[in-house]
């Protein structure tokens, strides 16, 4: 008598209550605001909670975002589930020793679709670009670090914004479309003048997740 084969219900289950568009597993560096932003932003824009993982890495340096990043996408894997079609590391700049080694092997993965979304000192650099536009850089000044300095330039436009805030994405969701326009002036400027700070790629992401919403049908297509 022929064995039956035993069905993978748990991955006929996940595929069937997921969206149909790609699996992504975004990593955050950040333990509160970065994975709360992007957390917003998929409940926002009605994306998939099985396909778009937002998790919070194992450790507050970006080192630690990409051992993060690959055990989890691994572990995917090792449970016979579909792997992550993209994978985005999201981290800062700010003082880390081992930012640069974070990049280099994210650069060594990108062949697997691994994706770094840097900022320069840090992410409310983004939140910033909500409100203005500027390349003035922020530098340490005295016990104040960099990063330290932008979220005080932040607060003079956003009084009441503290790490950790929530609520943060759709308090900004009508000056977006500016902040996406400003941050890749940024970057482009960052590229021609070989000078990082302050920029950002948190557009990136977000320009991609925008994509997949517009593509979710016209409950996607609610939110501008």
């Amino acid at each position: 008598m022929p064995k039956r084969r035993i069905r993978d219900t748990g991955r006929r289950s996940e595929q069937m209550a997921a969206g149909h568009y790609e699996y992504v597993l975004i990593v955050c560096e950040g333990e509160k605001t970065e994975p709360d932003y992007f957390t917003e932003l998929r409940k926002g824009y009605r994306l998939s909670a099985i396909n778009i993982m937002i998790v919070t890495a194992d450790g507050s340096d970006p080192m630690s975002v990409v051992r993060t990043a690959r055990r989890v996408q691994q572990k995917r894997k090792q449970q016979r589930k579909r792997p992550y079609d993209r994978v985005y590391c999201v981290f800062d700049r700010d003082e880390h020793a081992h930012f640069e080694d974070a990049s280099r092997q994210l650069e060594n993965l990108r062949k697997q679709r691994f994706y770094p979304i840097r900022s320069w000192p840090c992410f409310e650099f983004w939140l910033l670009l909500h409100f203005t536009y500027t390349r003035r850089p922020f530098e340490r000044d005295g016990r104040q670090t960099a990063a330290r300095n932008c979220e005080s330039a932040l607060r003079r436009e956003m009084p009441h914004y503290r790490k950790g805030a929530t609520g943060v994405f759709m308090e900004l969701l009508p000056r977006l479309e500016a902040a996406r326009e400003r941050a890749a002036r940024a970057r482009e400027d960052a590229k021609a003048t070989l000078e990082n700070n302050p920029s950002t790629e948190v557009h990136e992401l977000v320009d991609y997740l925008r994509r997949l919403r517009m593509g979710n049908g016209p409950e996607g297509a609610a939110l501008c």
